[in-house]
């Protein structure tokens, strides 16, 4: 328990830093959850970027939104969050 109220203390991370942090989360547990489905939400731009189909981007933000939720539900939050 102590490390829980370390985090709620020190929890703020900055923006970049918690965005990347949470969209690299989410990702992974979009390739875990859906396996090779994966590949349906996905596709690459005209300059070798990947990018979320339509349908791929709502599943990502929903996990992105969850993710959030939890280390938020743990105390971590990004600068400029008014918790």
């Amino acid at each position: 328990m102590k490390m829980g109220r370390r985090l709620v203390e020190y929890g703020k991370i900055n923006a970049s830093s918690f965005l990347e942090v949470t969209s690299e989360l989410a990702d992974f547990i979009m390739q875990e959850k859906d396996g090779d489905a994966y590949e349906n939400y996905i596709f690459r731009d005209e300059s070798g970027s990947y990018n979320y189909t339509e349908e791929g981007q709502e599943i990502f933000n929903n996990y992105l939104g969850e993710v959030e939720t939890y280390l938020n539900s743990a105390g971590i939050y990004h600068e400029g969050d008014d918790e």
